[in-house]
């Protein structure tokens, strides 16, 4: 009967699901728009989604393929005379400033249909149909720019609904150190670790391109998670060679900074074959211009992390007062060694293209035991996601992602998710996505109540739920 009055209810939201809000960070930049005079949709498909030249871009370290100046539309102030390049090093290298402060800001809210008041995500609400308690969630400012020709910057502050003011990206790059263009770059700051050949938030159908698995949060721990979808303050030597073979070198200090930095380490190698080179260089325009996300390649990924932190697991249940409430005592720090490996692949043909990707962690002492004993053990997670462009203003894409925990001990357990979702671009700024998540858990031998940590909602029982029916609405000036 549940499932009877669930679908009534998914018929009476439909007309109402138009209008609701998730959160979706909108990685568009307009200030970079505005620099060089151009439109949002030259770098973006449905943003965050970047075309074969945004991708470029981004990877050029927010520098146009070419000569950078050439295109830049916007005045710039100058910070010195060209003569003192001459002078150097008896006079400071000179800079430029733009004549406006280089930055955007856009918004984005939430607000959720469930049509299955059992499943777990409407139990969290309260069994709420429909809830906007987050209809307006965060608010972002962004910053783009470069201090001169090689030398360029990136940031995002992130204020939450709540008064949380978080810095999630704050970076320089210093770019064309040695070698051919291209061939040496260097980033220092608060980033994304470089693992694939695209953006972290480049998909269609959820946040990240890889799933997160955030394993100590997962089993109770009161301290940040290792998570491969994580910002890290840092440093990273990256590059391109001959246009088609990508590099990434780097190392950062990982979670939980406040009880031991991380000892972090990580490399990545990709390529790309066809369509527009990984740098744009030499006949970067796309090959229709009223199509430019349309290309035929095929690019690979892979990459290795090792990541050695400290947390503070959960406490311990040591048994029950009087009243029958639970006794617990706080365990001591734990050290967790990491390591990762994994690949991602893109497949494009036209319009259509096809990502996938896996990774696998090993972790030293990520698990708790039933009897309460730290323990190690294997998370594995695996994705696809196909998305094709019907309209420059309208792509259906279907998303799955796979994950499951293997401790050293006891069996295994894991869920499945799946991502049906429909982009809609009303302006090259403005987006709307309706989207559903569906979700399957396969075993109750977990010592956690929910998938939660790790982007889910499902039970930690065998269950099959549809979560939620949701739309998205985020922007950015």
């Amino acid at each position: 009967m549940s499932r009877v009055r669930g679908a009534a209810g998914l018929a009476a939201g439909i007309v109402a699901v138009i209008a609701t809000l998730v959160p979706s960070p909108a990685e568009a930049i307009p200030a970079f728009a505005r620099k060089y005079g151009t439109s949002c949709l030259t770098c973006h498909t449905v943003f965050p989604r970047l075309t074969p030249f945004g991708e470029a871009f981004r990877r050029n370290n927010y520098m146009f393929p070419g000569t950078d100046t050439d295109f830049v539309k916007q005045d710039t102030v100058p910070l010195g005379q060209e003569a003192y390049k001459q002078m150097f090093p008896n006079a400071v290298w000179p800079g430029t400033l733009p004549a406006s402060i280089p930055m955007a800001a856009g918004f984005n809210g939430t607000a959720v249909i469930h049509p299955d008041k059992s499943a777990h995500a409407a139990v969290q609400d309260n069994g709420s149909i429909f809830t906007m308690n987050d209809l307006v969630a965060e608010g972002h400012l962004w910053f783009g720019g470069s201090f001169s020709e090689n030398i360029t910057f990136y940031g995002e502050l992130t204020f939450g609904s709540d008064g949380s003011l978080d810095i999630e990206h704050a970076n320089i790059h210093f770019n064309n150190l040695l070698g051919p263009k291209h061939a040496l770059h260097f980033v220092v700051g608060r980033f994304f670790p470089t693992l694939t050949s695209y953006g972290t938030h480049s998909a269609y159908a959820a946040d990240t391109i890889y799933p997160g698995i955030a394993l100590t949060a997962l089993y109770g721990s009161t301290t940040d998670s290792f998570a491969i979808n994580n910002e890290y303050n840092g440093a990273e030597v990256n590059g391109m060679i001959k246009g088609r073979f990508i590099y990434s070198v780097g190392v950062n200090n990982g979670s939980n900074v406040d009880i031991r930095p991380s000892e972090s380490v990580y490399a990545h190698v990709g390529f790309k074959i066809g369509g527009m080179r990984l740098d744009g260089e030499e006949g970067g325009a796309p090959g229709d211009p009223n199509k430019p996300w349309a290309e035929n390649s095929i690019s690979g990924d892979v990459f290795f992390w090792r990541s050695a932190s400290r947390y503070t697991p959960a406490a311990a249940v040591t048994g029950t007062d009087a009243m029958g409430n639970p006794i617990t005592t706080p365990r001591l720090d734990a050290d967790d060694t990491t390591w990762l490996v994994g690949g991602y692949s893109r497949l494009s043909l036209g319009s259509f293209a096809l990502d996938a990707g896996a990774y696998n962690e090993w972790h030293r002492s990520g698990f708790i035991s039933d009897a309460g004993d730290m323990m190690g053990g294997q998370a594995f997670a695996v994705f696809a996601e196909a998305s094709y462009i019907v309209f420059p203003w309208l792509v259906p894409a279907f998303r799955f992602e796979w994950i499951r925990l293997q401790p050293d001990i006891g069996s295994s357990f894991g869920e499945w998710r799946i991502f049906p979702t429909v982009d809609f671009l009303i302006r090259p700024n403005l987006k709307f996505v309706l989207a559903s998540q569906m979700e399957f858990s396969n075993n109750a031998a977990m010592n956690f109540s929910t998938w939660g940590p790790a982007g889910g909602f499902a039970p930690n029982i065998k269950a099959n739920e549809v979560e939620n029916i949701t739309g998205t609405l985020a922007y950015a000036y």
